[in-house]
């Protein structure tokens, strides 16, 4: 016998992920996305090349062309390159608050909440652990299913906020 037998490891992608036919579906991909750094289902959140990231300006500072243009490729490179600096059975933790929707049209809505994002990982460079935050979430449905195609980050305190994850995580 040249070969053994062993069992298959169980698919976290695909475990995860529940078509997203609902705005509150989308949001809850979204969010155990980034609570279990699965970069596939985060990714899988977002739609197309004219997807956009809007920094905050103040956590954007020095680095504007970094976020000029910005997209779905630079967001899956900026969050595996954070699961890689995070231990393999971390959990953090996105809460969500304060959401309000705004709908465009059928297809088109603006979703707008505040943000508390516990994380913890091992670049000892990066010392936030709570990044706080308003999120604009501008959805579109399109064959049937929610994706986030823009994104506004704005900072609501003094701490750090996504902009600034995104962007310490996206250039080390």
């Amino acid at each position: 016998a040249c070969f053994q037998l062993r069992e298959p490891e169980p698919s976290l992608t695909a475990s995860e992920w529940i078509q997203p036919t609902q705005i509150d579906i989308l949001l809850a991909n979204f969010t155990t996305a980034v609570q279990h750094l699965n970069v596939a289902n985060y990714e899988r959140s977002f739609s197309g090349p004219t997807y956009r990231f809007v920094p905050d300006p103040t956590s954007a500072g020095s680095s504007p062309a970094l976020f000029a243009n910005w997209s779905v490729p630079d967001e899956t490179t900026y969050f595996a390159s954070l699961r890689r600096r995070s231990a393999a059975t971390v959990a953090n933790t996105l809460l969500l608050t304060d959401r309000r929707d705004q709908l465009y049209t059928t297809d088109s809505v603006e979703v707008s909440a505040l943000y508390q994002l516990r994380i913890t990982q091992q670049d000892t460079a990066f010392h936030a652990s709570l990044l706080q935050g308003n999120v604009r979430l501008i959805l579109r449905r399109r064959n049937n299913e929610w994706r986030i195609i823009a994104w506004r980050d704005q900072r609501t305190g003094p701490g750090l906020c996504w902009t600034d994850l995104k962007k310490y995580f996206s250039t080390h």
